[in-house]
């Protein structure tokens, strides 16, 4: 079966067992989709009720190195300004102003 989610990706759903040692099958069909062939490690977790499957990346230099070209194709400035300078007009009166709060005694 094919379904699409909230972001009109495809999903293909398939009904399967599992087995009274706990094994399952991952059909065919989602075995291609991910590329899947031969013996190959995953990972498994729990999400709330939901069980996730997802291939284990076997290629952890490479994913490290797409990692650290994401990080440093990030455009950064330092933070420069002066924070005394920013809040100097910034005081007690203006604040209560502001909130709502000034003209009485606190």
């Amino acid at each position: 079966m094919v379904l699409f989610n909230q972001y009109l990706m495809v999903i293909n759903v398939e009904t399967i067992k599992i087995d009274k040692q706990g094994r399952l099958v991952i059909p065919a069909s989602i075995r291609k989709a991910l590329g899947i062939s031969g013996e190959v490690e995953a990972i498994i977790r729990v999400d709330g009720n939901r069980i996730i499957i997802e291939p284990a990346s076997t290629d952890l230099e490479r994913a490290i190195n797409e990692w650290i070209e994401k990080a440093l194709s990030i455009n950064l400035q330092p933070y420069t300004e002066n924070t005394e300078e920013s809040w100097k007009w910034m005081n007690n009166e203006y604040a209560k102003r502001k909130l709502g709060i000034s003209g009485g005694s606190n």
